[in-house]
């Protein structure tokens, strides 16, 4: 996946995927005391899963990683050339 090409944000969405799309996003990862970071696993794991497994509201989990993602997007975008 190039770095301007972005998968749409899904309950089937793979961690590492997710993961992969910035290190802000790692750290809801952490916040949210998985062990997602640095797991072997996260190739195989959807972001259901991870809810389901740590008992983590998939709702609340998509909106925070698509409100990361929009935060920083609009951070690179304003802090490129200008």
């Amino acid at each position: 996946m190039s770095t301007g090409e972005r998968l749409p944000l899904t309950a089937q969405s793979l961690v590492a995927d997710v993961l992969a799309r910035g290190p802000e996003i790692a750290l809801l990862f952490l916040d949210w005391r998985t062990e997602c970071v640095g797991c072997s696993l996260v190739r195989f794991c959807t972001l259901e899963d991870v809810s389901r497994y740590y008992g983590l509201d998939l709702d609340d989990m998509l909106n925070q990683i698509q409100e990361r993602m929009e935060t920083n997007g609009s951070h690179a975008s304003s802090s490129r050339g200008t």
